[in-house]
């Protein structure tokens, strides 16, 4: 038989075992690595079925149709969803991003406000067995799919209808100003893809001014400097809807006249609710180029769902269609959103 003292020795052991167990499994809740522990994200843990949708526009008018149609495939996939809360600002992003991977969900898929930003952070959610996803780019290295929009066909679309627009209503001459995003390549494709077609269509058009900016509080500030130095601007192509919904305010807080009005053309891309209705309304924000934002807000967690679980398409490509003011256009918007039920 054991004496005392070896059943004391095996109570203690057993002790330091649990107190280690303990401790290492409140590391790895907290996405910590303790020293020694040798740290593996098991497949069907329960942040394995947390999908983050970093989408960090959050105050954009397209944002809340895009959540919709992310909530409505998360639930339909049984995994939770978690929103970003960056509000366009890249050290919030890439902090929100760090955080996600430390606590080992399964994956996520971002909207990059840098490109350059987020090569370690690719590096990093590999390393944790976390999928890493491109919202709206194929420009990042080394991600496990993406999500992205048809940017040349959609800047074609409004760039050809601008370049009509300005033979129909001002013999073919406009001064032209561009609202853009450079470090990203949607805005990009958009902007260089939408002023290449409405030169193509009407070559006499002029751009004499370029600027960086995307939501509404930033283009409604850019457009008012723009227009005390270009009064007689007639175009502003900006790269997203958002933007042209700041430019359009910041135009008509000039008091323009109804022949002013005439002379101008706003446009933008992405479909959003607001700007399709000022379109349909004959606004000076004339055209946009429309995507199915719930269909897109779906298949950022489809396929970012399809990567974790190892099958399915993680490589999906939207097209744009025109909403104009054209009787196409115009028939086109007031489809889409019955369809958003607005």
């Amino acid at each position: 038989m054991r004496d005392e003292s070896q059943e004391l020795e095996e109570l203690v052991s057993r002790a330091l075992d649990r107190r280690k167990f303990i401790l290492r499994a409140a590391g790895v809740a907290a996405g910590l690595v303790l020293p020694g522990a040798a740290f593996t994200r098991v497949a069907g843990a329960a942040n394995s079925k947390t999908i983050a949708f970093a989408q960090p526009d959050t105050s954009a008018s397209v944002y809340p149709l895009l959540l919709k149609g992310a909530k409505q495939e998360a639930a339909k996939r049984g995994y939770q969803l978690l929103q970003s809360h960056a509000n366009h600002q890249l050290d919030a992003q890439v902090n929100e991003l760090n955080t996600w991977i430390a606590q080992g969900i399964g994956g996520v898929i971002v909207l990059p406000l840098d490109n350059n930003a987020m090569h370690p952070l690719i590096k990093k959610a590999h390393a944790a067995n976390v999928k890493f996803l491109d919202y709206s780019d194929k420009a990042l290295p080394g991600t496990d799919g993406w999500v992205i929009f048809n940017n040349l066909q959609g800047a074609a679309l409004v760039g050809a209808d601008a370049g009509r627009w300005i033979n129909r209503t001002l013999g073919g001459k406009a001064k032209v100003a561009l609202l853009t995003h450079e470090i990203q390549q949607t805005g990009k494709d958009r902007i260089h893809g939408g002023i290449a077609a409405l030169l193509k269509v009407a070559p006499k058009a002029k751009v004499v001014a370029r600027h960086e900016g995307v939501l509404a509080a930033d283009c409604l500030a850019v457009t008012q400097s723009l227009l005390q130095a270009h009064p007689d601007l007639n175009v502003i192509l900006c790269i997203a809807d958002d933007g042209a919904l700041g430019a359009e305010k910041a135009f008509m807080q000039t008091h323009p006249s109804a022949a002013r009005q005439k002379q101008m053309y706003i446009g933008g891309w992405d479909g959003s609710i607001p700007a399709m209705q000022a379109v349909v309304k004959n606004s000076v924000i004339r055209s946009t180029g429309a995507l199915d934002l719930v269909g897109i807000g779906g298949a950022s967690v489809r396929a970012t769902a399809n990567a974790i679980e190892g099958h399915g398409s993680t490589r999906i490509n939207y097209p744009y269609v025109l909403v104009s003011q054209s009787a196409a256009g115009k028939k086109t918007g007031r489809k889409l959103l019955a369809k958003y039920g607005a």
